[in-house]
């Protein structure tokens, strides 16, 4: 019988609070050092065809980093995640996502809901495979500050259209990424970022500023090693500059 999988966590500092996972889903603290982040792992997203719920709690002038554990990057057949995250004042979240691998016949659906408080920060970064002949894949990100809402984008994939939902076609592409940078007071110019997304043939970049108070790239590419790379050197762009800010916070 189907139930609900439940992930909830409070991160203060470089503790968390309040942990309860329900198996597969389980946080741990990251084997890595950093000057300002604590780094956990997440892991079993991929482990289960149970609805999965997470929420997540980031204390105020916390800075953590999740990354997801790369054990099985392809999806269940059926796949439902609801992601909710409430980020407080001074803090900052830096998810780097999985890549999203559509099993054939699979359906994917995933709806994530950040709430950024004051000065809080939030970081989002997936990509997404869409060379699979079978497969419907939907995923919503809502981005709130308090009571106005930033973003509100739903993207949408299927095997028989490929159609990408207000953000038109995407024609023969078999990869999408995007990340997200919310922040109130950005840490770099928008040029230092676009010096950084190269127009290669058959791969195409684009960013889009969301109200002066953070970023949308997002990319098409037939060539996911370039595209891998860029989305790596952007996010450790993104990291330098936010341990030049924060060092001194810590």
């Amino acid at each position: 019988m189907e139930s609900n999988k439940q992930l909830q966590a409070r991160f203060q500092k470089v503790n968390i609070l309040d942990y309860k996972g329900d198996p597969p889903l389980k946080i741990a603290k990251a084997d890595q050092s950093h000057r300002v982040f604590t780094t956990y792992n997440i892991d079993g997203l991929n482990q289960t065809t149970d609805p999965i719920s997470i929420d997540f709690t980031v204390k105020k002038a916390s800075n953590i980093k999740l990354l997801e554990m790369e054990t099985d990057k392809h999806t269940q057949e059926n796949h439902s995640l609801q992601f909710t995250c409430n980020i407080e004042e001074e803090a900052l979240l830096f998810f780097r996502k999985r890549e999203i691998i559509p099993a054939n016949h699979s359906n994917i659906s995933q709806h994530i809901k950040v709430n950024v408080t004051g000065d809080a920060e939030f970081v989002w970064s997936e990509i997404v495979h869409l060379n699979r002949s079978d497969y419907h894949y939907y995923s919503l990100m809502e981005i709130w500050t308090e009571d106005q809402c930033l973003a509100y984008d739903p993207v949408q994939f299927t095997g028989n259209e490929e159609m990408l939902a207000h953000h038109g076609m995407t024609e023969s592409f078999p990869y999408v990424a995007s990340i997200w940078y919310i922040s109130p007071d950005p840490p770099f110019d928008e040029w230092d970022v676009q010096q950084r997304l190269s127009q290669a043939k058959h791969h195409r970049a684009g960013m889009t500023d969301i109200d002066g108070k953070g970023i949308l790239i997002r990319w098409l590419s037939t060539d996911l090693t370039l595209l891998k790379q860029e989305v790596d050197d952007v996010l450790a762009f993104f990291d330098e500059k936010i341990t030049d800010i924060r060092k001194w916070r810590v």
